[in-house]
């Protein structure tokens, strides 16, 4: 049976193949909070001297692929950390000086083979875009960064096939979605773009395999479906969106939403509820409802949803209860509470694992 909550010891070593290494921003700790997770439990370990040191304000964090750099946004101060990683004890340290963004910056995203990241910047209205360097993890910003977007850009993400980069503007209520240059990480918007969406987005997930693009509409408590154009990137409403969040969807206020690994199921967090409705997802994009839908996210004031990187556990953060809760994914893409942590720390904002 599964423990009924996060082991939060010392951690001396590396470990083995049976865990793997997460980090949760703390906003209102100007932290980051290191953990070793383990494979088969979802159990957390802190690793020592966390939390680690960041900027002010701690917005986003993504982990470099080689499992040796992990970056993280600061609001409060315009700029990018830069962690390297001990292969042997797993200690965070970090590279000085730290890189200037734009103003705000609130979202990270990084390409699959870790070649470039980006940085949407929601009170300059731009994307701060830089080559990442394979051997120290330092940040070089490339011709043209930072490249104009929409008012206030939230958050991004590249598409997994790297080709396209897609960016929320909440104020306009749309997706501005551009062609990322192979070789160079520039932006070019691809016909179409803005793409409208429903009022109030809140956030937006793509499926794995680039079939299908997700965006959750806080007002309404509604989610779009568009599918994407595998050659251009462009965006087209399904028939029947957008879908109701839950059966009943009143007072839900969906903030987050995440395909699971294998793309077959969708989950939307809804904070206002507490709760995580579940989605089975058909031809064409059609979402259905199951059964057990929604399930508990057995904290307060949820805000964003990460996977494992097994791909059998998912892991939702609270902000209200400053909490990190985790669910197992099972066969039929129902969500099971497998464990509930103490406090992380003050105001969890994002979390990042790898393999």
């Amino acid at each position: 049976m599964l423990p009924a909550s996060f082991a939060l010891a010392t951690f001396i070593g590396c470990g083995t193949a049976s865990s793997h290494l997460g980090f949760v921003t703390l906003r209102g700790a100007n932290g980051l909070a290191a953990y070793r997770i383990n494979n088969h439990s979802a159990a957390f370990t802190s690793i020592i001297g966390s939390p680690f040191i960041t900027g002010v304000s701690p917005s986003s964090v993504v982990a470099h692929p080689s499992k040796n750099f992990v970056y993280v946004a600061n609001q409060g101060e315009n700029d990018i950390s830069l962690f390297k990683v001990n292969n042997q004890s797993s200690v965070l340290n970090e590279v000085t000086p730290r890189t200037a963004t734009g103003f705000f910056p609130a979202s990270l995203a990084m390409d699959s083979g870790g070649t470039t990241l980006y940085a949407a910047n929601e009170a300059s209205n731009s994307i701060s875009v830089y080559t990442i360097n394979s051997g120290t993890g330092a940040l070089t910003a490339v011709t043209g960064s930072p490249f104009a977007t929409g008012p206030s850009p939230s958050k991004l993400s590249v598409s997994p096939s790297g080709k396209f980069l897609y960016v929320l503007s909440g104020n306009l209520a749309s997706i501005y979605a551009y062609a990322i240059t192979s070789g160079t990480g520039a932006l070019q918007a691809i016909v179409g773009s803005p793409f409208p969406v429903g009022p109030s987005p809140s956030s937006f997930a793509i499926d794995p395999a680039e079939h299908f693009f997700y965006v959750t509409n806080a007002s309404t408590s509604t989610l779009s479906v568009f599918a994407i154009n595998s050659t251009s990137g462009a965006l087209t409403v399904v028939p029947q969106s957008p879908f109701g969040t839950m059966a009943t969807p009143t007072s839900t206020l969906p903030v987050d939403v995440i395909p699971s690994p294998s793309g077959q199921f969708l989950y939307v967090l809804n904070s206002s509820t507490d709760n995580i409705s579940e989605y089975s997802v058909g031809s064409g994009g059609i979402l259905t409802l199951l059964t057990n839908s929604p399930v508990a996210s057995s904290g307060t004031g949820p805000i964003f949803m990460t996977f494992d990187s097994t791909g059998n556990f998912l892991f939702v953060g609270n902000q209200g209860s400053n909490t990190i809760t985790g669910f197992s994914l099972g066969s039929d893409g129902t969500l099971t509470t497998t464990s509930s942590s103490p406090s992380v720390g003050a105001s969890p904002s994002s979390m990042a694992v790898l393999p």
